[in-house]
C-alpha cells in the first residue's frame, strides 16, 4: 500500500527534444548519461522521451507538447540536440546533471513561473547568452555579459535550446503553442504568450550548459570569446586563415629574425635570459626603466610566446573582430612587438602604436614599420577619435590604470571597438602582472561607457542619448 502512494506522489517529466538527421556525436554521448543519471539519482520522477525529427522546429515543437499532454506530464524539460550539458567532460557522475532538479525546484517554489531555462551561449555571430530582457518600445534584446549575475533572474525571453515549461501554461495558451518563424523564433513566441497569460519567465545564469558547433567544438562560457568574427555578427569556420600558418606569423617571425640576428631556433640562448631579468622586476623603482632594460630578449620572448596555441587561436580571434572592409583608424596600447596591431596596418588600417620608448619589443615596430614601408600609415603618440583599440597583454602590466584607460575611453568614437585579452589572463605568478584587478577595470569600462560584447570585445555606447522624435 505505502508503495503505491510514493507512486502517486511521483511526478512526471517529459523530455523533448527536436532532432535533425544527424546530431553531434557530443551530444548523443552526454545525452545517454544524462539519461542513466536521471534513472539512479531522480528517482522521485517517472521519465517520457519525446524525440521529433526536426524539418520545422515549430512543427516538431508542437508534437512534443502534444505528446507532455497526452501523457500528463508535470514538467517539460526542452532540450536541442546540440546542447551539451556536462560540457566539462567529468570521468564519474556529473553534477552538471542536476540542473534539471534545479529548475523543477525553482518552477514549485513559485507557481506563477511558468518557464525556466539555463544559460547557453549562441554557437554563431557573436556567441551572445541566449536570453533577453524587453526594451521599452517592444523589442527584445539579449544580456550584456555584466548583466549576467550567475543566478535566477528574472527575463523576457529564455533560450528554447535549455529550458523547463511547467504544463500549467498550456491550460491557458491556445493551439498551436508554437508557429511559424516567420519574424518571432519560437522561444519567443512560447515566452511571450506564456508572460501573457500571467506567468513569469526565468534563466538561472548560475546553470550553464555547452553548445556544439557544426565543426564538433562546444561553446562554453570559457572560450566563446575566441569564435568571435567581423564585427561581432558572423563567423566563419576557419576564422579567416590559420594564424599559425599564415603569411601574417611567418613575416612577424621573419622580421624578428632580421632585427634579433639570429634564427628561430637559434633563440633559446637570448630567451633563457629574460626569466632571471623578471626577478629584478621589484628592485625597479621606475617600471619603465625595468623594460627598457629588457632588451632584444622582451622581442624573443613575445615572438616565442604568440606561437603557443591559446595565444595562437586569440590572435585569430582578434584580428577577426576589426572590419577588413574599409579602412579603420585605431589604437595598440602598451603594443610591445604588436603583431596584431602591426597586421592590421599591413591590410590597410592606421594605427597609432603606443608603449615605452626604448624598450625592445616597441623599437622592434618602429624599425619594422620603416622596414616594410608602411610608416605612413603608423603613429607613434595618441591621437583619435579611433574606431578600434587593442590593449593585449598589457593592462596587467600598468599600476595606475585608470589613467591611460581612462585617456582610450575618451578617444573612441561612438560604437567603436575596444579589444583586449585582459580578462581572460589567469597568470597571477608573473612579477609583471601587477594590476589583476578584473574586476575593477571591468566596472571602470562600464561606468564609462564601454560595454562587454564577451570578455574579449568591449563596444562603445552612449546609453544615455535620447532618441530624436
Amino acid at each position: 500500500m505505502s508503495d503505491t502512494v510514493e507512486l502517486e506522489k511521483r511526478k512526471t517529466v517529459c523530455i523533448g527534444i527536436p532532432c535533425y538527421q544527424n546530431a553531434p556525436s557530443e551530444t548523443l554521448m552526454d545525452y545517454m548519461r544524462f539519461g542513466y543519471y536521471l534513472g539512479r539519482r531522480y528517482q522521485e520522477y517517472d521519465f517520457y522521451l519525446a524525440i521529433k525529427s526536426k524539418s520545422e522546429q515549430f512543427r516538431a515543437r508542437n508534437a512534443i507538447v502534444e505528446v507532455a499532454l497526452k501523457i500528463g506530464a508535470d514538467y517539460l524539460l526542452m532540450l536541442d540536440d546540440d546542447q551539451v550539458i556536462d560540457w566539462e567532460d567529468s570521468s564519474g557522475p556529473s553534477i552538471q546533471y542536476e540542473f534539471l532538479r534545479t529548475l523543477i525546484r525553482h518552477l514549485e517554489q513559485d507557481e506563477t513561473r511558468g518557464i525556466v531555462g539555463a544559460l547557453y551561449y549562441h554557437r554563431g555571430g557573436s556567441c551572445r547568452p541566449v536570453l533577453m530582457r524587453e526594451g521599452s518600445d517592444g523589442g527584445f534584446f539579449y544580456l550584456r555579459d555584466d548583466e549576467i549575475k550567475g543566478k535566477l533572474q528574472e527575463v523576457a525571453v529564455a533560450g528554447g535550446g535549455a529550458i523547463c515549461l511547467n504544463m500549467k501554461i498550456f491550460d491557458k495558451i491556445a493551439s498551436p503553442w508554437f508557429e511559424a518563424e516567420m519574424s518571432l523564433g519560437t522561444d519567443v513566441q512560447i515566452c511571450t504568450k506564456a508572460r501573457k497569460e500571467g506567468f513569469s519567465v526565468w534563466v538561472d545564469t548560475s546553470v550553464v550548459l555547452g553548445h556544439v558547433l557544426s565543426r564538433r567544438e562546444v561553446i562554453t562560457p570559457r572560450n566563446r570569446h575566441l569564435f568571435m568574427s567581423e564585427n561581432a555578427e558572423r563567423i566563419t569556420e576557419g576564422v579567416q586563415s590559420s594564424w599559425r600558418n599564415s603569411a601574417a606569423l611567418r613575416l612577424y617571425c621573419m622580421d624578428a629574425e632580421e632585427y634579433i640576428g639570429k634564427t628561430l631556433e637559434d633563440w633559446q640562448d637570448v630567451y633563457e635570459k629574460y626569466g632571471p631579468h623578471q626577478l629584478t622586476f621589484e628592485k625597479y623603482e621606475d617600471k619603465k626603466e625595468y623594460y627598457r632594460d629588457c632588451g632584444k630578449e622582451q622581442l624573443v620572448r613575445q615572438v616565442m610566446f604568440h606561437h603557443q596555441d591559446a595565444m595562437v587561436r586569440q590572435l585569430e580571434a582578434i584580428l577577426s573582430c576589426v572590419n577588413t572592409r574599409g579602412v579603420s583608424y585605431g589604437i595598440d596600447f602598451g603594443c610591445g612587438s604588436s603583431p596584431v596591431g602591426f597586421e592590421l596596418v599591413m591590410r590597410g588600417h592606421k594605427v597609432d602604436f603606443i608603449d615605452i620608448d626604448g624598450a625592445g619589443a616597441y623599437e622592434f615596430t618602429k624599425w619594422r614599420a620603416k622596414h616594410r614601408g608602411v610608416d605612413a600609415r603608423c603613429g607613434w603618440s595618441w591621437g583619435g577619435p579611433y574606431d578600434f583599440a587593442l590593449a593585449l597583454d598589457s593592462i596587467e602590466h600598468i599600476p595606475n590604470w585608470q589613467e591611460p584607460l581612462g585617456e582610450i575611453v575618451s578617444r573612441l568614437k561612438p560604437d567603436a571597438y575596444f579589444i583586449t585579452n585582459y580578462f581572460l589572463n589567469e597568470d597571477t605568478k608573473n612579477p609583471e602582472h601587477i594590476n589583476m584587478d578584473k574586476e575593477g577595470v571591468q566596472k571602470y569600462l562600464i561606468e564609462h561607457g564601454v560595454y562587454p560584447v564577451n570578455q574579449m570585445l568591449w563596444v562603445r555606447r552612449d546609453l544615455s542619448a535620447k532618441k530624436s522624435a
